[in-house]
């Protein structure tokens, strides 16, 4: 009888040593939004604002991610300059798709240095869902 109970405390304490160690402290909200058209930064910026004071310190990554044919504004210094001030304040990062720039001829040099490219915006996409537990809307 005792033996078994030994067995039951040491099963149960290496069961509690192990959720421990899987434990990685806080969990952080990540989020990313996809969208063609320029804009709906204004309103997903807001988005990020409301959740980023929402989730205080739980809040963790924020992207958008642009793609298609209107990705030819993000060229334009003037237009993008306001949306790149609000997103930097926000926390948010904006990521534009390799294969819409190399469609539409634009190079990456006429885009705004805070603009980072993903070589696939859907692909990107999928991977921090599957990956990194992203919360992901497309609009």
């Amino acid at each position: 009888m005792m033996k078994k109970i030994g067995i039951l405390i040491l099963v149960f304490m290496l069961g509690v040593s192990g959720f421990a160690q899987t434990k990685t402290g806080i969990e952080k909200n990540n989020y990313v939004v996809s969208t063609s058209k320029i804009p709906q930064l204004e309103p997903i910026i807001l988005t990020a604002e409301a959740l980023k004071q929402e989730d205080g310190h739980k809040f963790g990554d924020f992207q958008i991610v642009l793609y298609g044919q209107n990705v030819k504004e993000l060229t334009n210094k003037e237009k993008m300059s306001n949306y790149i001030k609000k997103t930097k304040a926000a926390g948010v990062e904006i990521k534009v798709c390799k294969l819409s720039i190399n469609y539409l001829k634009i190079d990456k040099k006429d885009l705004h240095p805070y603009i980072k490219v993903v070589d696939h915006a859907f692909t990107h996409l999928l991977q921090l869902q599957k990956n990194k537990n992203y919360y992901s809307i497309e609009l």
